[in-house]
């Protein structure tokens, strides 16, 4: 290993002391260790039950599938599973030795790239105090991983070594798909070379044989193993997503999640050199000149074309694109020294005034940006402590071990709750998929749950409506519903997904006060699924507000036909009965829900002005 000056390993300390400090915040803020992702437990509930009952399954018994998206990560979990239980504290642990290699790589990368120790150090620090690469370093996910890998390959590359390279793209693609981007970008720079660069031996087309049989070979045995757990050369979760993103708009993706890499901290400053950094390269490969920074700069730009094309979303903290910001950072910063080499060269005098003005402009909106990694990390911890870990602890407790819990989010859930798990959102089960975002999907599920027994519905509420039973479980309801339901066969009703985002318009028009727009709104909804009771309780709102009460009445005893027992339309219908006089109907309404223990906004209030004692 090459020798590295002190500064490049500081700063590599300090982006790894950044990410454990955000560690140490949210633990001490939240009372306990965290994931900002609720996808960090599946890979953790698939490497427990590989390690407790050595098969690829998401619960013991289940059938082997490639529902994880990171093969390596997933089993390396489960060999972490022979020296700890705590699962936070190994997977965390993991996350941050993979970003300690993720950063000495980078420093080794970096240094041969930009020819210095100053500019590689700085190259190190924004990639690695990046906020997003921190938190996800630090996330249970597979991220910094991946980074690592990325980095590994780059720095063979970079150091002709194209065995090494190979390699590091092949443990690129067991950690994520990606890794076979990665590994095209860099065939074709080292193909590019060859053409360029004829007399130089590193590049011969001779030399790519062998790496060439060892990514095969690696990449062969990743699609044998995808197939013989999923019945796929890729993951199970590949599909799901693409199949559950694939009409996000391009147009959104490219302005708000790929180009909005760069639209914070430091990156703000840089991105005007990065540009230019492509351009260059671009301008070198149209002359058939050798480009330095080729490789780089297509991977900045394969990336995230990639996505755009298959699966236009970056997800929480742009989790899919972000491995493009190291190379982004040396690209970046090739070019503002090149800048400044020019400015010196006609101004000597000003060269120290602009470098430092440089530094500073960099330094403090990524300063910034750094402190807001603190908030985000801890927040997100705690939303899916509140929710999905509460609700997986609570199905542990409440359900019998029998019971079969179908959910959209089978992280936490099916981690706590060690409960048989139908995935309705496809990652585990591939069946799902093809009804993702169809008309029939709900159709589909009354079925697909039915004949696989399932007991119990775990479902954040704009995920997928729930009427026609109570709920058993309710999470923290800011700023989102997490609930379980029984699910009974002909009972426990499924609202479809047009149904419930115009009843979600309506209730923001509501709340506007736009009376009329939210009942054109509720009106719709209510054609496309009348037997959703709380659209029809909204329905009933909407007339209440504008006065309407005969109306209003009407539609909360249709609510009320569909669920007899919904404390919401109950009260809402005894405020009508009593502001049309029949004020004993409306005081048997609410004694029976003050008896039964219900929490209704303003049922106190109620009870006293209608002379409850």
């Amino acid at each position: 290993m090459r020798r590295v000056h002190p500064a490049l390993w500081g700063a590599a300390l300090a982006a790894l002391a950044f990410a454990a400090a955000l560690v140490a915040h949210a633990r001490a803020a939240n009372g306990a260790l965290g994931f900002p992702i609720d996808d960090s437990w599946i890979h953790l509930t698939f490497a427990r039950t590989l390690r407790e009952h050595g098969a690829f399954a998401y619960f013991p018994g289940g059938p082997s599938t490639s529902g994880s998206t990171s093969p390596l990560y997933t089993l390396l979990l489960a060999a972490g599973f022979f020296v700890t239980g705590n699962e936070k504290l190994l997977a965390i642990g993991l996350g941050l030795a993979a970003q300690a290699i993720f950063l000495a790589a980078l420093c080794f990368w970096a240094r041969e790239r930009l020819g210095s120790a100053g500019w590689a150090a700085a190259a190190v620090l924004l990639a690695g105090c990046d906020g997003r690469l921190a938190i996800l370093s630090v996330s249970g996910m597979e991220t910094s991983l991946f980074l690592a890998c990325v980095a590994l390959a780059f720095l063979a590359a970079a150091r002709a070594s194209p065995i090494a390279c190979a390699s590091a793209c092949g443990l690129a693609l067991w950690v994520r798909p990606e890794g076979a981007i990665l590994a095209g970008v860099l065939a074709i720079d080292a193909a590019l070379r060859a053409v360029v660069r004829p007399r130089d031996h590193r590049f011969a087309p001779g030399r790519w044989l062998g790496p060439i049989a060892v990514f095969v070979a690696i990449a062969a045995v990743y699609a044998a193993f995808n197939l013989g757990v999923g019945g796929h050369p890729l993951p199970g979760t590949f599909a799901a997503k693409t199949a559950y993103y694939a009409g996000s708009p391009r147009a959104a993706f490219l302005a708000d999640e790929a180009a909005g890499l760069f639209r914070t901290g430091g990156w703000i400053v840089l991105a005007p050199c990065v540009a230019f950094g492509i351009l260059r390269e671009g301008v070198a490969l149209a002359r058939r000149r050798d480009g330095r920074l080729r490789a780089e700069a297509g991977w900045v730009i394969a990336l995230p074309l990639a996505f755009l094309v298959l699966l236009p979303y970056a997800h929480r903290f742009g989790r899919y694109l972000v491995p493009i910001l190291p190379a982004a950072a040396i690209l970046g910063l090739a070019a503002a020294r090149d800048a400044l080499a020019w400015a010196r060269a006609r101004r000597p005098s000003a060269f120290a005034a602009l470098t430092a003005a440089a530094a500073l402009a960099l330094a403090v909106p990524h300063g910034v940006a750094a402190a807001r990694a603190f908030g985000e990390y801890r927040s997100f911890c705690a939303y899916h402590a509140a929710r999905h870990e509460a609700c997986g602890r609570w199905l542990a407790t409440h359900t019998p071990e029998d019971a079969v819990v179908a959910t959209h989010d089978i992280g936490a859930i099916g981690f706590y709750s060690r409960r048989r798990i139908v995935d309705i959102a496809g990652l585990i089960d591939p069946e799902v998929v093809p009804h993702l975002h169809r008309p029939d999907y709900t159709e589909f599920l009354v079925g697909e749950l039915t004949r696989r027994g399932v007991t119990h519905l775990a479902v954040l509420r704009n995920w997928l409506e729930v009427t026609g039973v109570e709920p058993l479980f309710l999470a923290d309801p800011a700023p989102e519903i997490l609930e379980v339901y029984p699910w009974i066969p002909g009972r426990t009703h499924l609202v479809p997904e047009a149904a419930t985002a115009l009843e979600q318009l309506a209730a923001r028009r509501l709340a506007s006060g736009d009376a009329a727009g939210a009942l054109t709104a509720i009106e719709r909804s209510l054609a496309i699924d009348p037997k959703n009771a709380r659209g029809q309780l909204l329905e009933g709102k909407v007339h209440a507000s504008a006065g309407r009460l005969a109306d209003a009445e009407a539609a909360y005893r249709r609510a009320l036909a569909l669920l007899p027992e919904a404390p919401d339309a109950r009260f809402a219908l005894a405020t009508v009965l009593a502001a049309t006089g029949r004020r004993d109907e409306a005081l048997a309404i609410v004694t029976a829900l003050r008896r039964e223990g219900r929490s209704v906004p303003r049922l106190e209030e109620l009870y006293r002005a209608l002379g409850g004692v």
